[in-house]
Parts: C-alpha cells; sequence; structure tokens
C-alpha cells in the first residue's frame, strides 16, 4: 500500500516514529555542507554537493524554485541523480552531459515536520559561457596613491555567459591570488552576465610605477583579452644607515651616512644621539669625532621627512676598548677549610679572556670571571692576581688578598719619648683579621679614657687599626709604662710601651750654636771673596800692557792695597815682622817691572830672586800681575767649577808658570790633597782644600816663585 505520492507505508511509519523519538530531544537538522555556484563547460558533469545532519524531514532538490523529487532516482530527470547514502548524510546533486537548461539556480531543500523547521542550502547557480566583451579597469589607465592606503582596482567583462574569468597579472607575470574578489551581474535576459573582479592591496613602495594587467577569458575566447594599469606611489623615505668604519676604537671619529629613498625626494634630516636632537646637523653625513668607551651602545639615529611623512632608523656603536676594572675587589677574610669564591670585575669589547693566579706560583689556577677555592689553608691563602686580556689592547692585572682570621697582633716601639709640657703620641698598630672588637690603653692598671687630659684616635690600615694615645700637655707623673691591648673574637693580644721624658738642649746652648754658626758663614764668605781676588790676579800675566813707566807705579799700589787688605781680613803677622818688612818698596817695584817684560822686548827672561826662607807663613809671595782682563777671560773664570775629587791634578791652563816664564821650574808641580799644611801661625790663609792648594813653608827655598793653583 502506497500514498498518492509514491511513498511506501513502510517508509511512512519509520519516519513518523523516527520524528516522535527526535522530537522529544528537541533536535535540529543543519547543514553540513552546501553547494556553490559553478561554472561549467558544455557537456561536463556537475556535483552539487548537500550534506545534512539529523535530517528528519524530506529532502529534494530544486531548479528554479521547481522541485526535482525525493527520491535517489530523480524520475522524469534522466541526466540527474542523487548520489550518495542515508549512513553517510550525503544528498549530493549530480549532473551529467550538462547543457543550456541546466544554466539555473539549484538549492537543497529539507522539509519541516511537526515541532523542527525545514531548512533550505544556498542558492547554487550553474552557468554555460558566452564569449564576454573586452575587460576595463574602473580606475583608467594611470592612477597615483599612497603607500600604506588601501587601493581597490577593478575590472569588468560584461555580457558573457557564463561571466568572463577575470586574473590580474603583476609586473613579474605572476598571477595575483591574494585580496581579489570576484563576483557575476546577471544581464536581464537572465542568461547573460557581468563579470567582475577587485583586488585590494595595500601599495609598497616597490609597486612604484608598475603595470598591473587585468586578463579576461573564457571557453568561448579564441585568446585571453588584456588591459593595463600604471601606478604611481607615493611613499615617505626609505632610510639605510651606514656606518663607514668596519672596525671603531676609542678616540676614532666616526662617519655615518644616511642613505634615503623617498617619493617625492625633496627630503629634511635631523640627527639623534640617545633620542636628544644633535643640533645644526641637516645633511645625510653625521661624523661624530673622538669617541670613548663612554659611546659605546649609545644609539645614533637619523631621520628623515617629505611630504608624505617621517622615518626614523637607528644604529648602536660598537666601540672596541681594552679590558677596565669596574669594581675594585675587596681582601677576603676567612677561616681555614672555608670554600672562597673570588670575582674579577672587568669590562672590555671584546669581551675579556681572565685568568687566575697567585703569589705562591704562576701556574694559571682558573679561567673566567669567577675563581673557586674549595678549602682555604695557609699555604693557599695570601695574594691572588686576575689578569684579564682583549684581543688587540694590553691586559691589566688585579689583585685580592684572602685572609685568615685569627688573634691579633699588637707592634710598637717598646720605648718612645715625649717632652714635658707639650702634647704626645703614644702609638701601637694593631694587625687583626677581623677588625677588633675592642682596643684599650691602660695606665697603672688603669683603663685610660677619652678626657681632658687623654685622647685616643684610631687610624684604619689594611689589615687592622693603629691606635694613638694623645697626652695633652704632660706632666711628669705620665711617665712611665703604658699598656696596649686589644681583642676580637679569635683572641687576645696586649703590649707594654715605656713612655719616656726627652731631654731639652738648654736656650743658651741653643743660642750659641746660631750664632756661632753665623759667624762661621760670614767668616768662610770673607776667605773666599780674598781668594776668588788672588786667583783672579794670579791669571793677569797673559795679558800686554802699553805702559811700562806707569805700570810699575800702579802695581807698587794695587799690592799695598792687597796686602793692607790680607792683613785686615787675617791673624797676619804684626808691623814688626821682619817677613814683611826686609823688602823695600823700591826693589819690588822694579822687580814686577823687569818680570812684565815681554819677549819683544828682551832676549832672556829677567827674573826676581829667590823667595826668602823668613817668610814662614806658609804662602808665597805675591807678586802684583796686570788687571786689564778682557771679559771674556773674566766670564772664563767665573764658570769655573772644582772638585775636591781633582785636588792632585794640575790644569796647566790656570797653572802660574803658564804665563810667567819665570816660573817655569822643576818645582812647579805642586803637592797632592795629603801634602797641604796647614799653619797654625796664620790660619787667616786656610783656605777651603776643594778651591786652593797652600804651599808648604819647607818648599820655602825653591829658586822661584810658585803660585796656588786652582783645582
Amino acid at each position: 500500500m502506497t500514498f498518492s505520492m509514491g511513498i511506501p507505508v513502510n517508509i511512512f511509519i519509520f519516519l513518523i516514529s523516527n520524528l516522535v523519538e527526535r522530537s522529544e530531544g528537541l533536535i535540529e537538522q543543519t547543514f553540513i555542507r552546501e553547494p556553490k555556484d559553478k561554472i561549467v563547460i558544455q557537456g561536463e558533469d556537475i556535483l552539487l554537493p548537500c550534506r545534512v545532519h539529523n535530517k528528519i524531514g524530506m529532502l529534494q532538490w530544486t531548479r528554479d524554485g521547481f522541485g526535482l523529487g525525493s527520491d535517489r532516482e530523480l524520475i522524469g530527470f534522466p541526466r540527474y541523480t542523487m548520489v550518495g547514502n542515508d549512513e553517510e548524510d550525503d544528498y549530493s546533486l549530480q549532473i551529467t552531459n550538462a547543457q543550456l537548461d541546466d544554466d539555473a539556480e539549484f538549492q537543497c531543500q529539507v522539509g519541516a515536520v511537526e515541532g523542527i523547521n525545514g531548512i533550505r542550502s544556498t542558492t547554487a547557480v550553474v552557468t554555460v559561457l558566452v564569449p564576454p566583451e573586452p575587460p576595463i579597469i574602473l580606475q583608467g589607465v594611470y592612477l597615483e596613491t599612497n603607500e600604506g592606503m588601501s587601493v581597490q582596482l577593478t575590472c569588468e567583462a560584461h555580457g558573457g555567459r557564463p561571466a568572463a574569468e577575470l586574473a590580474w597579472i603583476d609586473e613579474r607575470g605572476d598571477v595575483v591570488k591574494v585580496g581579489t574578489e570576484y563576483k557575476i551581474n546577471e544581464m536581464i535576459d537572465g542568461k547573460r552576465a557581468n563579470a567582475i573582479l577587485s583586488w585590494t592591496f595595500v601599495p609598497e613602495r616597490k609597486r612604484h610605477l608598475q603595470n598591473f594587467t587585468c586578463k579576461s577569458e573564457n571557453s568561448a575566447l579564441k585568446q585571453p583579452d588584456l588591459v593595463t594599469i600604471t601606478v604611481d606611489v607615493k611613499y615617505v623615505p626609505k632610510l639605510n644607515l651606514l656606518v663607514h668604519n668596519s672596525r671603531i676604537l676609542e678616540n676614532d671619529n666616526v662617519r655615518l651616512t644616511c642613505d634615503v629613498d623617498a617619493n617625492p625626494p625633496e627630503v629634511f634630516f635631523k640627527w639623534y644621539r640617545n633620542d636628544q636632537q644633535i643640533l645644526n646637523v641637516h645633511s645625510y653625513v653625521f661624523v661624530l669625532n673622538h669617541v670613548t668607551r663612554a659611546n659605546n651602545g649609545d644609539i645614533i639615529s637619523c631621520e628623515v621627512s617629505n611630504v608624505m611623512g617621517t622615518t626614523k632608523v637607528k644604529h648602536t656603536l660598537n666601540i672596541l676598548y681594552g679590558p677596565r676594572i669596574i669594581r675594585k675587589m675587596d681582601d677576603i677574610e676567612t677561616d681555614i677549610g672555608d670554600r672562597v669564591t673570588l670575582s674579577c670585575d672587568i669590562d672590555s669589547n671584546p669581551k675579556p679572556n681572565i685568568t687566575w693566579t697567585s703569589e705562591h706560583s704562576s701556574a694559571i689556577l682558573g679561567l673566567g670571571q669567577v675563581l673557586i677555592i674549595p678549602s682555604i689553608n695557609t699555604k693557599s691563602a695570601g695574594e691572588y692576581y686576575c689578569t684579564a686580556t682583549a684581543s688587540g689592547f694590553s691586559q691589566i692585572t688585579e689583585n685580592v688578598t684572602v685572609l685568615l682570621k685569627g688573634p691579633p697582633i699588637v707592634t710598637a716601639p717598646k720605648t718612645q719619648f715625649g717632652k714635658e709640657g707639650e702634647n704626645i703620641k703614644v702609638q701601637c698598630v694593631i694587625t687583626s683579621v677581623p677588625k677588633p672588637s675592642r682596643v684599650i690603653w691602660k695606665r697603672n692598671s688603669q683603663v685610660v679614657a677619652n678626657s681632658r687630659d687623654y685622647e685616643i684616635v684610631e687610624h684604619p690600615l689594611q689589615n687592622g687599626i693603629r691606635t694613638l694615645l694623645i697626652i695633652h700637655e704632660a706632666h711628669s707623673k705620665d711617665f712611665g709604662v703604658y699598656n696596649c691591648s686589644v681583642w676580637n673574637e679569635y683572641g687576645h693580644a696586649s703590649m707594654l710601651i715605656q713612655l719616656k721624658r726627652q731631654e731639652t738642649i738648654p736656650n743658651v746652648i741653643i743660642v750659641f750654636g746660631v750664632i756661632g754658626g753665623i759667624g762661621f758663614v760670614i767668616t768662610a764668605i770673607a776667605v773666599v771673596v780674598v781668594c776668588l781676588k788672588k786667583r783672579i790676579r794670579a791669571k793677569g800675566s797673559k795679558f800686554k800692557f802699553q805702559s811700562k813707566g806707569k805700570h810699575s807705579d800702579s802695581t807698587s799700589a794695587r799690592d799695598s792695597d792687597l796686602k793692607a787688605e790680607v792683613q785686615t781680613t787675617s791673624s797676619a803677622p804684626s808691623d814688626n815682622d821682619p817677613s814683611w818688612d826686609n823688602r823695600s818698596e823700591s826693589r819690588r817695584s822694579q822687580e814686577v817691572k823687569d818680570l812684565y817684560k815681554f819677549t819683544a822686548e828682551y832676549s832672556e827672561p829677567v827674573c826676581p830672586s829667590a823667595l826668602e826662607t823668613q817668610w814662614s807663613n806658609g804662602f808665597i809671595h805675591y807678586f802684583d800681575y796686570p788687571r786689564r782682563y778682557t771679559q771674556t777671560f773674566i766670564n772664563q773664570l767665573a764658570g769655573l767649577t772644582y772638585s775636591s775629587h781633582h785636588m792632585g791634578e794640575i790644569d796647566p791652563r790656570f797653572h802660574a808658570d803658564y804665563a810667567n816664564p819665570c816660573l817655569r821650574t822643576s818645582y812647579s808641580s805642586f803637592p797632592s790633597s795629603q801634602g797641604m799644611s796647614t799653619t797654625t801661625r796664620s790660619p787667616f790663609f786656610t783656605f777651603p782644600q776643594k778651591h786652593f792648594i797652600a804651599i808648604d813653608p819647607s818648599l820655602a827655598e825653591l829658586n822661584s816663585v810658585t803660585m796656588a793653583t786652582p783645582v
């Protein structure tokens, strides 16, 4: 038995029971897959998909709103078949050998039942190809646009059946697939359609002045139709910051160039360092003079603007420099057996290579910033060295001392001195690791504290302190024994210091000493002046004199002057001493006159008689040599230097017989410095040994006159 619609009774009963069961759970019918538009060439097969979940109502396909039937064979439409099976919920429509009659709208529908609504799929449009009109671009053949602004290019091809297939082709000939949208608008006849292809994109600077082509084709065309548009892209500057120094060292000049690509090309430059604008620099080149390690990591920025906008690019400076100590290591105090960690904080660019050694051995103990000593002992304690090297730079070394903790040690002079009535400082030096917890001074078993009479001052040392006990205006009772004691957590130490009174020199002795010193200095100056005058006159025999007659008188006068001067400034014999008066002035004058005859005036020198032995004051007779020295010669004399080291050497330039032929005898040689004598009779002529040599009185019997020669 069947219904008029041709549905078997058993199927109807099954549907009704299934409907009742599902209605109790309020289940909805939904599409898993729906049909899409299709563009086909006549004669091709078409498959319109339709999959339904929880299908309860009756399902059928429609064409242009006309139902094709609910059975899978679709009786009455021999080229149509509903493929798939119920178990897979697949009810797709397959059309074989498509014809123009198939240019229609297809829809998959599921009917409603009691309590459940019916559903319809999207409409699928099947189109048959017809040659379209040539394509056109709505924006024309030339377009100006800005970088970053969204642009849509639209290409249309009218009258196609189906609508023409459109595509955008870029500068390289590739089909643009991203950002395109294809639409079809049916014409009035309902058979032909207009094809529209839109391409939406954001132009980049690389698209500037590129050509884009729209291609239109379908199966009715022998070859595609083409249309082209040119795009002019305006964009903000594109920058590339170039650093010309391949390797930057401290004190180098760094040159940077800002390479710009912009449209339009009119641009304005600004430069920044660490985001601070560098004033009055508006060129594409910037030079940073004499960089230092402090500039390492500085950010140099170039900012360029045009009418489209502003672009900024940055570069971080990489300045190479040698190792330097960032934080000095502090000495470490530790107990025997402790684990010790040493850290060496050193900076360089490039990164430094760090090695560790110790005072005990030059062998490398470790590498890297940290050195770990697992267990410290008396042999491993001491000074450690951290050495840092960087390629191309000098190495540096930092030291740290590992100190073992223990009882303190007190050192000080056992006896110290001070003056009564003055401030006295009694000191002791304390070596303590760790630092002392308590330091006290004692006097007669009594603790000395800060007061009007006493003041305790402590000065820190590397491994301890120096403590001073200052006694203000010390009295006699303050002299005696003091105890310097110290404690730390490891023990105690002390030391007894004897403070003694320092005797002072009486003021009378000081006054006489000062007066005696001043007198000695004045006497020494006077003696030096006399000696210098005598030495300068002794050299006068080198020079010629124009007048012989007047020379004798002047010589005698000068002789008398010098004689009087010597007697005044020395302890010479009295006027009654025959050794000073046994020669008359006339005789001495004649002798001198004959002495100063020159070789042009006589063939043989006329020499004075030998020295008389009664001159026993230790010095030779004085002869008045001419005083007409040239300025050059005087300057030479003034520049002479003397040394006691050459006491035994005689410079022939200053020898007495160098200018006086009468002195050229075998006795002209002087004794060594050890041979000099100081007479007790005439102490006023005792010169310093490093300047003059005196004649021993035993040489008074020489046949010629011998002068003291400077050495």
